[in-house]
């Protein structure tokens, strides 16, 4: 594109050009909806994890501090909502975590994620040698029929708390049809597995990046 009048008219126009480029490629606080396909489920971004060198925009998941006593989580057997917060707040302030004992799981409330890549990460800490903590996808497909996909690498064992990696479905996107073909609703559980029952957990601030962009 070539750019008419003078060094300032020229100035002027690279920096709308630079200014629309960084809208694209980070996006908005609230990705705009094109009226066709949502891809952003209308969620706001943060970057909970910059600390760590991860740039990528994540929400947080519904009561995915725990701060609500796990509203809408589905525990059983023996996991709960217990006193302390992980260290780093990443989520903002707060006092409570998950506990996840040997043999238990933690299934979260549904949300809206785009299916390309979605990637899970939190904090979490315990675990034991030859353990980790498991973490799903539950979605239905397009027949209705509930299927689990598992996010890698998993939670590994800590002794103290630590972000784990981003966990994604390896293979690429979900292979599932949905009403517009790029956003389903989602819920994610986690299950320690491994020795003696997979180990005594606890994790908080769950988040998730429900918007990857396309590869």
């Amino acid at each position: 594109m070539r750019i008419q009048g003078g060094t300032a008219a020229r100035r002027a126009c690279l920096a709308v050009l630079a200014a629309t480029m960084m809208a694209l490629t980070f996006g908005s606080s609230a990705p705009a909806n094109d009226g066709l396909l949502d891809l952003s489920c209308g969620y706001e971004a943060s970057h909970p994890f910059l600390p760590w060198l991860d740039p990528s925009p994540y929400t947080l998941i519904p009561d995915g501090g725990f701060e609500g006593g796990a509203k809408g989580w589905k525990l059983k057997d023996g996991a709960k909502v217990v006193s302390g917060n992980e260290p780093y707040y990443v989520a903002g302030p707060g006092a409570h975590s998950l506990y996840l004992p040997p043999g238990s799981s933690a299934t979260s409330p549904s949300m809206c994620v785009q299916l390309v890549l979605p990637t899970v990460r939190f904090m979490s800490v315990g675990g034991s040698l030859f353990t980790y903590l498991k973490v799903e996808v539950l979605y239905r497909d397009a027949a209705g029929k509930q299927r689990a996909v598992e996010l890698l690498p998993g939670a590994t064992p800590t002794s103290r708390w630590q972000p784990t990696l981003p966990l994604l479905q390896l293979g690429g996107a979900l292979s599932l049809l949905t009403l517009d073909g790029v956003t389903t609703e989602m819920q994610f559980r986690f299950t320690p597995t491994g020795v003696l029952g997979g180990g005594k957990w606890r994790i908080d601030n769950v988040f998730v990046d429900p918007w990857k962009d396309f590869l």
